[in-house]
């Protein structure tokens, strides 16, 4: 028979009323922490560290120990400390209690948990115990039987345990010399799998809450200081090797009085997350497996005038924030180039006083450890704009690399791990030599987008989403204002082509000659082999891919341009081209030059055409020329309108392109929308050759429902 215990009186064994809980609704990512005499419950953000009160109180006048979740029935399990009982708890908070009969008599066990629908109970002095918990779904007033379990646990000072979901072997660390024990769940026999002291350093105090999470990490709140680590405990012969990385995770509530559940078949960030990360690559610590930088949001400090919004976990290439949500990532600009030797000025804009760190890869090689690499440390901003200076190495490598910029309420961040107020943003830079100077297109950090309709020299469906790429380009100038270095950084934003594409840029003006073997292309943030550059032809010519086609992932015909294609980014290019020595680069022409795609070689290329040109066919921004590779036959064949001798290019007799250059981000027709259709003003645009109706693209401009939005 079971009976419910409520807080009318520390003597009142039994309540007058019965308080029946219900069980959770789901497995709950977020871990609970049973604080205080009697018991409070805390809902703690293992990512970040943040906390918040749960339940003041359980309904029982009691101090709760050794709890833990059970998946199969959704309920939390563990022990009135002060009246010797088994209690469960539902997701109202309310205590009541489990009828066990052959546990040991006046015995307070300390640490628990529940694995398989077996609620296990350790205590030093007393050793290890089992409860099967299964009658309880059949007869939920069942008197439930605890069975000893023989063990050499009696030697071990553990404060709380955990299972692992992994290998359904109990872990427990010794509070006095930091030993993480590995218990066998069947024989009870135990082993030292690593101490932990070379890792984390001197004990300093108990771990009274830990738990795990579904990929097999364990999660250690340090009763003293709050001090959350992570033992990555996912490999089983690593484990058995005693091959353990434990590092510093997030700083959580401290107390004296400590003790945790959680569903370890949940992950420690759900859907409905509430933290915002990093963008930087997974190198410099990103993701939340490298324990990368994360801030729980909503809590009024962050960077910039837009609250960052929120992510399941860092976005590496060919995502980052600002192309996955929203463009939060406003809060630090460079008002100065980063020149070797020199003091840069940096903007950081704050929405209330708060403390900065940040760092700088100052020798490009991936990650911010090395010294002198914190260039801001824990400085108290106000509230507003705050103009920083920086000293740049005298040895700083000449080129682009990353930075990464923390705010928080508290400060004393490192570049890696969780806060519980603020964000973080990272940002691509490009260190200088001194004298230089940096051109962009179209501007520092935004992009241009060009888009492309695959059909010509016919005017097909005319929704301009065929190839969509959204690029910007970084020249770097010396001190007589030469160019010396052009930085063109992209990705595929969209792909509605049923045709294979290819997309590449040329530099006017310029020829293959002129480009040093220095230059390189990388895909998603992998050095290629080649830089692209086309060899076959006398211009400057660089082939970004041949088969944009092959750049998409598979499962969605219409790659983010039918509105149910919501799919990831997953071609990102950078082409980092430098010049000879003695180049008169003067005659290139302005940014954007001229990127065009083409029909990728051996595929079938368009309908009603009686033979492949394959390269030959070439789709330009309108008058735009096309290169030598050009297949000048088809000029003049159905739509087109081209005519040399007149510098008319890839237009239609109506003035319609079938590329289109916009200095923004743009919202592009969805599939098989006509692009006057989607935005009604275009037709007069082009009709008056761009005269008229010149912010025809603006999204207030659209017609509902007609073009492409992002629902990431």
């Amino acid at each position: 028979m079971r009976t419910y215990l409520t807080l009318l009186s520390i003597a009142m064994l039994f309540p007058a009323t019965a308080f029946a809980d219900e069980p959770f609704d789901t497995c709950p990512s977020k871990a609970f922490l049973f604080q205080s005499s009697p018991s409070k419950i805390y809902g703690v953000n293992l990512a970040t560290g943040g906390y918040s009160e749960l339940a003041a109180t359980t309904g029982l006048n009691t101090h709760i120990n050794a709890v833990g979740f059970n998946d199969s029935d959704r309920y939390i399990y563990g022990f009135d400390y002060d009246n010797y009982r088994v209690i469960r708890v539902g997701k109202n908070y309310t205590g009541e209690q489990v009828d066990v009969s052959s546990l040991p008599e006046l015995t307070r066990f300390i640490s628990g948990d529940v694995h398989d629908n077996v609620y296990y109970l350790h205590r030093r002095e007393s050793g290890l115990f089992k409860i099967d918990l299964s009658p309880l779904e059949v007869d939920a007033s069942a008197t439930l039987t605890a069975e000893t379990i023989t063990s050499n646990m009696g030697v071990i000072r553990a404060s709380d345990l955990a299972i692992n979901p992994i290998d359904s072997k109990m872990y427990l660390v010794d509070n006095k010399d930091y030993d993480l024990y590995q218990v066998d769940l069947t024989t009870g026999d135990t082993n030292v799998v690593i101490n932990m002291i070379s890792q984390i350093g001197e004990p300093a105090g108990g771990f009274g809450a830990i738990y795990f999470d579904v990929n097999g990490n364990l999660y250690l709140s340090r009763n003293d200081d709050g001090s959350i680590f992570r033992a990555d405990l996912s490999d089983v012969d690593e484990v058995a090797l005693g091959n353990i990385d434990i590092e510093f995770f997030a700083t959580g509530p401290s107390s004296a009085q400590n003790d945790g559940a959680r569903c370890a078949n949940a992950p420690v960030i759900d859907e409905d997350s509430t933290i915002d990360f990093g963008d930087a690559p997974d190198s410099y610590k990103t993701l939340l497996a490298s324990n990368g930088p994360r801030h729980e949001i909503n809590t009024g400090f962050y960077l910039g005038s837009v609250a960052p919004d929120s992510e399941g976990d860092g976005f590496v290439s060919p995502l980052d924030d600002n192309k996955a949500g929203l463009a939060d990532e406003d809060g630090v600009g460079f008002v100065t180039a980063l020149e070797a030797g020199k003091t840069a000025i940096v903007s950081v804009q704050t929405s209330q006083s708060g403390y900065l760190s940040a760092w700088i890869d100052w020798n490009q090689d991936g990650d911010f450890e090395d010294s002198g690499e914190k260039v801001i440390d824990n400085n108290l901003l106000s509230s507003g704009a705050n103009a920083l200076s920086v000293s740049v190495p005298v040895d700083a490598e000449i080129g682009s690399s990353w930075s990464r910029f923390r705010f928080s309420q508290s400060g004393n961040l490192d570049y890696f791990g969780g806060a519980t107020t603020g964000e973080v943003e990272d940002h691509p830079v490009t260190i200088m030599e001194d004298g230089s100077s940096l051109r962009y297109y179209p501007s520092s950090d935004g992009y241009a987008t060009v888009a492309f309709e695959d059909n010509w020299p016919k005017e097909g469906d005319y929704d301009m989403n065929d190839v969509v790429i959204r690029f910007r380009i970084t020249e770097t100038l010396d001190e007589n204002d030469a160019i010396t270095r052009v930085l063109i950084q992209g990705y595929l934003a969209a792909y509605g082509a049923g045709y294979h594409n290819g997309f590449a840029f040329r530099l006017p003006g310029l020829n293959r000659t002129d480009i040093n073997s220095a230059t390189t292309q990388s895909h998603n943030m992998v050095l290629q082999e080649t830089s692209g550059l086309e060899s076959d032809a006398n211009e400057a010519i660089f082939i970004v891919s041949e088969d944009l086609k092959q750049k998409v992932p598979a499962g969605c015909m219409y790659y983010r341009t039918a509105q149910h294609c919501q799919e990831d980014l997953s071609f990102e290019f950078e082409l980092d081209i430098y010049f000879e020595a003695g180049v008169d680069t003067s005659a290139l022409v302005p940014m954007p030059y001229d990127p065009f795609m083409f029909a990728t070689p051996g595929n079938y290329v368009r309908d009603g055409l009686w033979y492949n040109p394959g390269r030959g066919l070439e789709i330009h921004l309108a008058d735009q020329a096309p290169t030598e590779k050009f297949d000048t036959y088809w000029y003049g064949w159905w739509s087109d309108s081209s005519d040399p001798d007149s510098d008319r290019y890839f237009k239609t007799d109506a003035n319609h392109p079938w590329a289109l250059l916009i200095t923004d981000e743009w919202s592009w027709p969805r599939e098989h929308v006509d692009l006057v259709d989607a935005y009604a003003e275009f037709a007069g645009y082009a009709e008056s050759s761009g005269n008229n109706n010149q912010q025809w693209y603006l999204l207030e401009k659209a017609t509902a429902d007609k073009t492409y939005s992002s629902e990431e």
